[in-house]
C-alpha cells in the first residue's frame, strides 16, 4: 500500500474517533446539566442614572429625566433574549425617582415603537418607581441594589429560587446561562476521551456553577469598574444571589476581586479575535459604539461574534446583508424631477439649466420627467431642453391635503418632498433635485435588487439621529414597498410632530432603514453636499473645523474620487449665468464649467 492510501486511512479512523469522543462528551453533559427553569430566576432590571462627571459632554441634565437610549435597549432585548420573560412571569424594570423615568425623543423610540417593542416585549416588564433620595446625580449603588434585593421578591408573579440583577450600561453575556446549570457534576481531569476546547468549556462552566450554588456567601457578581470613578459604591455589571441569601450586599462581597470579569467593550466589538459568547457581561456605559450608527455598523460587518449576536436578535438572521445583483435592470431608466413654484412666473436658474444637461450627457437615460404645477417661464435655457425628445412635462398638483393632513401652509420644499416619493413609488427611477450636477452615470444600481439606493446627510435638522436619508437624489424600483412605508409616516407619524416638516420626509426613513436594511442600500458617493461650503460627505462632517474644510474642498480630485453627483443648494454663485462668469473658481464653478463643456 502506497504511503498516501496509509496516510488517508489514518486520517479516516483519526475522523471517526473525533466524532465518537464529540457524541461521547456531548452525551455526559446531557445526562449530568438539566435544561434551564428561567422560570425560578427572579430578573432585575435597574436603569440608572447618568454619573455625575462633569468633564463627560453627553450626560443628561437631572430635570430632563433619562433617554432610552440604543445600548438601554439593547441591554433589555439580550436580557430578554436568554431569560424569555412574558406577561405572567415578568421582569422588573427599576427606574430612579418620576423624574429618572426612561423617556425617548425623536430618534430614541425603543421603549414605544411597536417594531422593537415586538422584539422585547414590553409587557414582559413590570415598570416600578424606586424612591431614592439622589443628591443631584450621585448615588450609592450598593443601597439601591439592597434596597431593590429587600422589595423585590414580593413583586414577582412567581417566586424565585436565584436573582439576576443587570445594570442598565451592561449587555449581558450568554455564558451566564451555565451559573445557573443545575447538579453539573465534578468532571475527571483524564481528558483522553474528550475534546481539549469542549472539556475547557465544561470546566469554566462548572467553575461559575461553583460560584453560584457553593459559594458560602450565595452570592456572585460580574462586574466593570470605571476608570475615571473612584467610589468603591460605584460600578455597572450583573449581580447574582441565591434567595438564601438574606444578608445586605456590602463592599466586602462587591469587591475588586470582582471587577474587570465584565469584558470592556472595545475587546468584543473591535477585536475580531474575542468572542462574545464567552463572556459574562459586556460593559456598555458611554458608548459610541453602541449608539448609532451601530444599527449601520453591523450591517455589513461579518467578522465579528458579537455583530453577528446582535444582528440575530435584532433582525433575525446573523449574516451580514448580502447585496442580489440581478441579471436584467430592477430600476427603471427614467429620471424624475419635481418643479413646484410659488409663483407661476419662476424662470429656470443657471444651475437647474446645468443640472438637466448633466442628466443628459452623464446619466443618459430614457426619459426626464418633469412633475410640476407650471412650466418655467419662457427663456433660453427652457427653450431649448424643452425640444429634446426625452424631456417630457407632466403636470402634477402640490399635495396640499393628503394623507389626512393639511400641508397648505408647509414650505414649498415640504411639498416637493411629498411628490417625490408619490411619484417614485408609482413610477420607479431616479429622483434628482434641480441643483445636483451629475459627473458620473448610475447604470451599475439599476441592476441592485433593493427597495432604495440612497446616501446619508448630517443636517442641522434631526439633532439627535446619527445620520438622515438624503432625499436630494435617490434611486427605487416601481412600488418599492420602503417608499410605501415612507409615505404611510405621513399619515401615522406627521401628527406626533407638528410644524416639523423634515421630520418624515428626512429624519423617520433612518429609522425605517435601521428596521428593514436589507431594502436599502447606502452609498455615500451617490451625491456629495456642499452646503454652503461644507461637504456633507465626509463622516460627522459637521465636527469638522472649517479650515480643514476648505482644505478638503480645493484638494478634492472631483472628477476621479468616485461621486456621482454633487450636489449644490445655495450657491449663488450659480443662479445666472452672468453670477458663474464673476465667480471664483471655487469647486462648485469648476464643476460647472465641465457641464457646460459637455
Amino acid at each position: 500500500m502506497k504511503y498516501g492510501h496509509i496516510f488517508i486511512v489514518i486520517g479516516f479512523f483519526l475522523t471517526i474517533r473525533c466524532q465518537n469522543m464529540k457524541e461521547k462528551f456531548e452525551s455526559f453533559i446531557n445526562r449530568q446539566c438539566s435544561e434551564l427553569d428561567t422560570t425560578r430566576i427572579g430578573l432585575i432590571f435597574i436603569f440608572l442614572p447618568q454619573r455625575n462627571i462633569d468633564v463627560q459632554t453627553f450626560q443628561s441634565k437631572s430635570s430632563e429625566g433619562l433617554i432610552f437610549k440604543t445600548n438601554h435597549y439593547f441591554s433589555l432585548l439580550t436580557l430578554s433574549k436568554l431569560f424569555k420573560p412574558n406577561s405572567t412571569n415578568r421582569a422588573l424594570f427599576y427606574y430612579i425617582n418620576d423624574v429618572r423615568k426612561p423617556t425617548s425623543n425623536h430618534y430614541n423610540q425603543w421603549l414605544n415603537d411597536s417594531y422593537w417593542s415586538s422584539k422585547l416585549p414590553v409587557e414582559a416588564f413590570k415598570f416600578i418607581n424606586l424612591d431614592y433620595k439622589l443628591e443631584g446625580n450621585d448615588f450609592n449603588l450598593l443601597e439601591l441594589v439592597n434596597q431593590i434585593k429587600d422589595d423585590s421578591p414580593s413583586l414577582f408573579d412567581l417566586s424565585k429560587d436565584k436573582y439576576l440583577l443587570v445594570t442598565s450600561d451592561v449587555v449581558i453575556g450568554p455564558k451566564i446561562f451555565s451559573c445557573f446549570i443545575e447538579d453539573l457534576i465534578s468532571i475527571s481531569q483524564d481528558t483522553s476521551n474528550i475534546l481539549s476546547t469542549e472539556y475547557i468549556k465544561a470546566q469554566s462552566q462548572k467553575q461559575c456553577y461553583d460560584a453560584i450554588n457553593r459559594n458560602q456567601n450565595n452570592f456572585y457578581s460580574f462586574l466593570y469598574k470605571f476608570d475615571y470613578i473612584h467610589n468603591l459604591n460605584d460600578f455597572s455589571g450583573i449581580l447574582i444571589w441565591n434567595n438564601r441569601f438574606t444578608n445586605n450586599i456590602t463592599q466586602e462581597f462587591v469587591s475588586f476581586n470582582n471587577f474587570y470579569k465584565c469584558t470592556y467593550r472595545n475587546d468584543v466589538i473591535k477585536e475580531s479575535k474575542d468572542d462574545f459568547f464567552d463572556s459574562f457581561c459586556i460593559f456598555g456605559f458611554e458608548l459610541a459604539i453602541y449608539e448609532s450608527p451601530m444599527l449601520q455598523d453591523l450591517f455589513y460587518d461579518d467578522k465579528n461574534n458579537f455583530k453577528n449576536f446582535a444582528r440575530k436578535h435584532l433582525f433575525g438572521r446573523s449574516q451580514p446583508i448580502k447585496y442580489e445583483i440581478s441579471n436584467s435592470p430592477v430600476i427603471p431608466n427614467i429620471v424624475h424631477l419635481i418643479w413646484f413654484s410659488p409663483n407661476p412666473f419662476r424662470k429656470m436658474k443657471f444651475i437647474e439649466y446645468l443640472c438637466l444637461k448633466s442628466i443628459i450627457y452623464v446619466l443618459k437615460p430614457d426619459k426626464i420627467r418633469i412633475h410640476g404645477d407650471h412650466e418655467p417661464v419662457d427663456c433660453k435655457y427652457w427653450k431649448e431642453l424643452s425640444k429634446n425628445p426625452k424631456i417630457e412635462w407632466v403636470y402634477r398638483e402640490k399635495p396640499l391635503y393628503k394623507y389626512n393632513q393639511n400641508f397648505s401652509q408647509s414650505p414649498i420644499q415640504h411639498l416637493a418632498d411629498v411628490a417625490r416619493l408619490e411619484v417614485m413609488y408609482e413610477e420607479g427611477g431616479i429622483y434628482s433635485d434641480f441643483d445636483i450636477l451629475w459627473v458620473k452615470p448610475l447604470e451599475k444600481f439599476r441592476y441592485m435588487n433593493v427597495d432604495l439606493i440612497a446616501s446619508n446627510d448630517l443636517t442641522s435638522y434631526c439633532l439627535e439621529f446619527p445620520f438622515n436619508i438624503q432625499i436630494g437624489a435617490f434611486m427605487a424600483p416601481k412600488k418599492s414597498e420602503f417608499l410605501k412605508l415612507w409615505l404611510n409616516g405621513y399619515q401615522e407619524k406627521y401628527h406626533l410632530f407638528p410644524g416639523d416638516y423634515v421630520a418624515v420626509s428626512m429624519c423617520e426613513p433612518y429609522k425605517l432603514y435601521e428596521k428593514y436594511p436589507h431594502k436599502v442600500f447606502i452609498e455615500n458617493r451617490l451625491q456629495m453636499i456642499f452646503f454652503n461650503g461644507w461637504s456633507a460627505f465626509i463622516p460627522r462632517y459637521i465636527d469638522i473645523e472649517q479650515e480643514k474644510l476648505q482644505e478638503f474642498n480645493e484638494n478634492l480630485d472631483w472628477l476621479n474620487d468616485g461621486t456621482h453627483g454633487y450636489h449644490l443648494p445655495r450657491h449663488s454663485e450659480l443662479y445666472t449665468e452672468m453670477d458663474f462668469k464673476n465667480a471664483n473658481k471655487s469647486l462648485p464653478i469648476k464643476i460647472a464649467e465641465y457641464i457646460l463643456n459637455l
